[in-house]
């Protein structure tokens, strides 16, 4: 004689009930579940520990929950969580937001240089113009830069010593924690003028430090 337990007989009946509201048939089901919400949990840090679309007591009872529909969560499929963390609205403990997890700027070694922030404006005289959209930032080279290399193999240009430049997307105007970071070369960028790099969400209304290696920057941010 085969006993079922009283877990397994739940499960059952819960399986015979979803069925039948859903047509019938397993691909109702099938449906109905792609269309569920996700519950992921996180600690109050917001270190992501898990996530599913069934519900988790144990879980739920050790962590602090959220739940997300499936376009939300998209971002964190097929991607490493400890890039990741939950971030919880400072008035409302209910409301959630999936972010990169900041990186303390202060663990980077920048040789001495001080850090400086690219103000946004709309200067017509500058030789590095950062836009900065919602997928990607890009790096142009005015025209009177490319001039003052004209004579320079751009595999031996530097500035101010460096054949890179750094850029970090931190907080806005606060350097303390930086959700990005980009390093673009010199030889990039005067070989191709401008030069563009995907970033992994949308950073802006964030604020971009960087070296003082040239005299002008000129930072915009895009619409789309």
């Amino acid at each position: 004689m085969i006993l079922v337990s009283d877990a397994a007989l739940a499960r059952k009946q819960a399986f015979m009930a979803l069925k039948k509201e859903h047509g019938g048939d397993a691909a109702g089901i099938q449906e109905h579940i792609k269309n569920l919400d996700w519950h992921l949990w996180h600690e109050q840090d917001g270190t992501i520990i898990s996530m599913s679309k069934e519900p988790n007591v144990a879980l739920s009872a050790n962590f602090e929950k959220a739940t997300f529909t499936n376009d939300q969560i998209s971002i964190l499929h097929d991607k490493n969580w400890n890039l990741y963390r939950i971030r919880t609205d400072k008035y409302n403990k209910h409301v959630k937001f999936i972010e990169v997890r900041p990186v303390e700027i202060d663990k980077i070694n920048t040789d001495n240089f001080f850090l400086y922030q690219v103000d946004k404006n709309s200067k017509k005289v500058y030789d590095i113009k950062i836009s900065l959209s919602s997928k990607a930032l890009t790096v142009t080279a005015h025209a009177d830069l490319i001039k003052q290399y004209a004579d320079v193999a751009p595999i031996d240009a530097v500035i101010s010593g460096r054949k890179t430049v750094p850029l970090y997307i931190t907080s806005k105007d606060d350097p303390s924690f930086m959700f990005h970071s980009i390093s673009i070369s010199l030889l990039e960028i005067l070989n191709n003028k401008k030069v563009v790099k995907t970033t992994p969400g949308d950073f802006r209304g964030c604020s971009i430090f960087t070296l003082k290696l040239f005299d002008n920057y000129n930072f915009v941010e895009e619409k789309k």
